[in-house]
């Protein structure tokens, strides 16, 4: 069977088209779930977060005071350094150290007798370190 031809016009609309509004949801009140969580959200996350601020400022001023701390043990252990090296050169001074030979382990100073003046060859058999380089040793 065939179907009649019809032709379908588009009604012309009467009357100006309204936007087309949406229903509100139906506002039931919270159940026990939907208050826990409303809290949670609103009260707990807001109060962990203040105390983990807290307590990270609290760890940085722990760890500026323990910097204070070892700075100042640094500055005095750079004195003690610096007073220790002049300590030293005091006491490896030739002036001190010539006397304390010859008291206590009876050494002396060489005389011109001890000395020996080599010629163009060391004690080794080579060359002095100023025949190398074009000079001439140096006589004693």
């Amino acid at each position: 069977m065939a179907a009649p031809n019809r032709r379908y016009r588009a009604a012309l609309p009467t009357e100006p088209a309204r936007p087309v509004r949406k229903r509100a949801p139906d506002r039931r009140p919270l159940d026990a779930v939907g208050r826990r969580r409303r809290f949670a959200v609103l009260v707990v996350v807001p109060v962990l977060l203040m105390l983990g601020s807290v307590y990270l400022h609290t760890v940085a001023a722990d760890l500026d005071g323990r910097v204070a701390e070892l700075e100042d043990d640094l500055d005095r252990v750079r004195a003690e350094g610096q007073r220790l090296e002049v300590r030293v050169a005091e006491l490896s001074r030739p002036g001190r150290i010539r006397p304390l030979a010859a008291e206590t382990l009876g050494m002396r100073d060489p005389g011109s007798g001890d000395l020996r003046v080599y010629g163009r060859e060391g004690e080794d058999g080579t060359q002095s370190w100023g025949e190398e380089r074009g000079r001439e040793p140096r006589q004693r």
